[in-house]
């Protein structure tokens, strides 16, 4: 069943209470877009980035949760996500999208986001690792609120993919995951983020 209105809004004001607000603004004003597929790490790129450049990290898969665990469909969450990115905009803040800004529905989004808000910079990360380390890392998932096993988690991974088409997007960076050395590749996506900021 689809959340009412009500309970759309008492999700929004809930999540929004759990943002993390950053005492200093950055300029210029930006986005941080990750680009990936289910399981990819998005979450894990984008909470490091978040931090290091002060951005409020706007989760869809958080929000999925609170209207999960009132019994409601994910309907509307991208809504609320959209919502708070607009309203933290509006005040001069910058913010890390924790979902995945290349699919169908994220493209959307994106485009009624730049025409709000022209002056905002979209910069555009891939979190591309190979499939096979994503399939690994979902089958040992554990029962949670998102999947009921492993199984369950591949299969959404497979219908995801099977589903999503690169767009044609012109990345800063592309994460590889799998690979050990993550955190050499946040502080060469730091450096080339920062390079493209300054020439602004």
């Amino acid at each position: 069943m689809d959340a009412p209105e009500a309970v759309l809004e008492e999700v929004g004001r809930d999540y929004e209470k759990t943002l993390v607000v950053p005492e200093v603004k950055p300029s210029p004003q930006w986005m941080l877009m990750p680009v990936g597929l289910i399981g990819s790490g998005k979450t894990t790129v984008v909470k490091p980035l978040a931090k290091h450049f002060g951005l409020i990290r706007v989760s869809t898969d958080e929000i999925r949760e609170q209207l999960k665990q009132r019994g409601y469909t994910y309907k509307g969450a991208r809504e609320i996500a959209h919502e708070l990115t607009k309203k933290y905009l509006r005040l001069g803040y910058s913010i890390a999208v924790d979902g995945n800004t290349g699919s169908m529905t994220g493209l959307e989004y994106n485009k009624k986001t730049a025409e709000a808000f022209p002056h905002v910079q979209q910069l555009f990360i891939h979190i591309n690792p190979p499939d096979k380390f994503v399939i690994d890392k979902l089958n040992k998932y554990p029962h949670t609120w998102l999947y009921k096993d492993g199984s369950h988690a591949v299969d959404n991974f497979l219908t995801n993919k099977k589903n999503f088409t690169l767009p044609n997007l012109s990345f800063v960076y592309t994460f590889d995951t799998a690979k050990e050395n993550l955190p050499s590749q946040l502080d060469e996506a730091i450096k080339t983020i920062d390079a493209v900021l300054s020439s602004k």
